[in-house]
């Protein structure tokens, strides 16, 4: 959900006018009476008024009428879901979200709550829907944390990179104002009344964090594939000279984005492709020890992720192409993706295995990055398949 709660300033007169109507409560009955019903638990007519108004106040996306009975029945499920697993959230652990969620607004906690009370939203249902946020983050990292998810295997990362050795890479030239994460509303405000690029690169030096802010928050060409997924998907659809609305980056911090130029870049050249390869030194050459460790390599190893099983010395790295030194490049030059070479170097054996050639796009995501972003999508994925199969399973009634 996109929270953009308007200055307080403001923010009396925008929900009271979009508040007057009489409440569903009150045009469908009393107030707590069942509106719906979920595995025999009541979402009541009182609930759906109050997460309406406070969907309504944080001027939440789509038709709010639809979406707060979807939200309170996904909230339902949730808590069903985490009570299977014995899961009990704290006191602090709720208070602390309450704060972490106001502090997007940049306020404390009782500041919130006075200004959702003033509008006719109560306090229980502020922490009943953290509640529900915690509860349900827990059970992801329950079933799909680290252990519970299979390992990001070398292949899969290698086919994640595979769209940088495509011939056409697309790349964005963009302005950056970056924010710490205090700075929610900030950050709306900036999205929404920015325009034009002076005025970004004005607003850019006084408020941006990032190292760009000198510059009017200009930065060079950036592959697209290369950016965080948050970021592409904000760009997507803008014309040169738009900006982005507020994107929470992975670290917590919020970024608002002009975008300058999309540029569809042809061709490869030896400059822009990299080398992914891996060597391993394994000692005692001419030895019994040494040359059958060397048998089982060449046996056994199919791919640079075999290479780690063996002893010896494991190196593994990406490097321009026009970077290599020429006696590896001559050796690399005319391998297919993993295959190897051997031979005897200062009485070791020296296997040279090229893992794949690709395209270097400007700030390429490093390996690391490429496994942890496979890995959040998988858990994402599996945590939405498996909401979905709450949802299936669930007895859900309209009395």
């Amino acid at each position: 959900m996109r929270q953009t709660l308007v200055a307080a300033t403001t923010v009396f007169a925008l929900a009271l006018g979009a508040l007057t109507a009489p409440s569903v409560g009150q045009a469908q009955g009393s107030p707590f009476a069942p509106r719906v019903l979920i595995d025999g638990k009541a979402i009541t007519n009182y609930e759906y008024d109050q997460r309406l108004r406070f969907m309504t106040l944080l001027n939440a996306p789509g038709d709010l009428v639809k979406e707060a009975e979807k939200t309170l029945i996904d909230d339902r499920l949730r808590l069903i879901a985490a009570e299977r697993l014995k899961i009990r959230l704290t006191p602090q652990q709720i208070e602390a979200g309450m704060a972490e969620f106001a502090g997007r607004f940049e306020m404390e906690v009782p500041r919130f709550v006075e200004i959702l009370q003033a509008n006719g939203v109560a306090p229980e249902t502020f922490r009943d829907f953290v509640r529900a946020g915690l509860a349900w983050r827990e059970v992801i990292r329950t079933k799909f944390g680290p252990g519970a998810v299979d390992a990001v295997l070398e292949p899969e990362i290698d086919r994640a990179l595979s769209i940088l050795t495509q011939k056409n890479t697309t790349r964005v030239l963009v302005s950056e104002i970056l924010l710490p994460a205090s700075k929610r509303v900030l950050a709306d405000d900036l999205s929404k009344t920015l325009r034009g690029e002076a005025a970004f690169a004005a607003a850019a030096r006084t408020h941006s964090l990032g190292p760009s802010a000198q510059d009017g928050g200009r930065v060079d060409w950036r592959n697209a594939a290369a950016l965080p997924q948050q970021v592409v998907a904000a760009l997507e659809g803008l014309a040169p000279g738009q900006v982005t609305p507020p994107v929470r980056l992975p670290d917590g911090r919020y970024a608002v984005y002009l975008l300058r130029q999309v540029e569809l870049r042809e061709g490869v050249t030896p400059q822009t492709t990299g080398v992914d390869h891996a060597r391993l030194v394994i000692g005692g050459a001419g030895t019994p020890a040494g040359d059958a460790v060397l048998a089982q390599v060449q046996a056994k190893a199919d791919s640079c992720n075999d290479l780690n099983a063996f002893p010896g010395q494991m190196t593994r790295e990406t490097v321009a192409q026009s970077a290599l030194p020429r006696d590896l490049a001559a050796v690399l030059a005319p391998l297919d993706d993993n295959e190897m070479v051997t031979y005897v170097s200062g009485g070791s054996h020296l296997v040279v295995m090229l893992c794949s050639r690709r395209v270097l796009g400007e700030g390429e995501p490093h390996r690391d990055t490429i496994r942890t972003r496979v890995a959040e999508a998988r858990v994402v994925g599996r945590a939405d398949l498996y909401l979905e199969q709450l949802r299936s399973n669930a007895w859900i009634q309209r009395p």
